[in-house]
């Protein structure tokens, strides 16, 4: 009888652990840390070591390059999350974006200034893109107009419109904001928190160098933010930036990546 109850504890303890939810969010690499490689092989080579895809690709690749873009990602299994834009008077046309349409991908959108036409344009490019069923993530940026999480926050406060959140981006909010509200800031994004993006940093960090390292580098500790996103229920993507990371992209990656599997062996335990 002993020996009975002994196996069914066993075997509630092992159902209740299959039946818990793995944290583990589709991890995407920056467009400005993929490896100088064609297409098909760039794709190929993330879907290899474990990337979802790629993200924010910038404007100039808008039109046929990004349609090849997309194709070749798509033939590998991955995916064209996003493209970054900057905010302007005009809004985005809906032929730039006809390629991601269906896609489950967004435009991320700096704010260099605020003015009413800005505004309006804004509102204009959530429309269109909800059309085209894509999301459209502010993107606090140091040094610009919207650099802060309170700052996003209160421009899609004004926009108004439902298609409309923001992106969180470890490296620029530890440039411009203080640490030590991390926490609260996500809470307060709430559901228009559509995307977030994070790399190596130092908390004390001063300079790009200091805040964007490798995953695998850096004082930040990761598990902060991706516990607090859990307990959030976070269900979007992430995003790996790389911007002006020395060394040999491919190498870069890889480090991350097992950076990455890493924090979550830990958050998962």
């Amino acid at each position: 009888m002993q020996v009975r109850s002994i196996w069914l504890a066993i075997t509630f303890a092992l159902l209740a652990f299959a039946s818990a939810e793995v944290f583990k969010p589709k991890l995407f690499a920056f467009y400005n840390g993929a490896p100088d490689l064609s297409l098909d092989q760039q794709a190929r080579f993330l879907k290899a070591q474990g990337y979802a895809g790629i993200s924010q690709v910038y404007a100039n690749e808008l039109g046929e390059k990004l349609n090849e873009r997309v194709q070749a990602y798509e033939a590998a299994g991955s995916q064209v999350l996003s493209v970054y834009l900057p905010a302007t008077a005009q809004p985005i046309e809906e032929k730039q974006l006809k390629v991601l349409a269906n896609h489950g991908a967004m435009i991320e959108l700096t704010v260099k200034e605020v003015t009413p036409e800005v505004l309006t344009s804004i509102r204009k490019t959530a429309t269109i893109a909800e059309g085209l069923n894509l999301k459209v993530a502010l993107y606090p940026h140091y040094g610009n107009a919207i650099a802060t999480v309170p700052q996003a926050l209160e421009l899609i406060s004004q926009v108004k419109h439902p298609n409309l959140g923001l992106m969180f981006n470890l490296c620029h909010f530890l440039k411009s904001e203080e640490a030590s509200t991390l926490e609260r800031a996500l809470e307060q994004s709430g559901d228009r928190l559509f995307a977030v993006s994070t790399c190596g940093a130092d908390l004390d960090g001063a300079d790009w160098k200091e805040l964007i390292q490798t995953l695998d580098q850096g004082s930040f500790p990761q598990v902060r933010l991706f516990k607090k996103l859990k307990e959030l229920g976070y269900k979007g993507p992430i995003s790996l930036q790389c911007y002006n990371l020395k060394g040999d992209r491919e190498e870069n990656l890889k480090r991350s990546m097992k950076a990455w599997n890493n924090v979550f062996l830990e958050i998962n335990r």
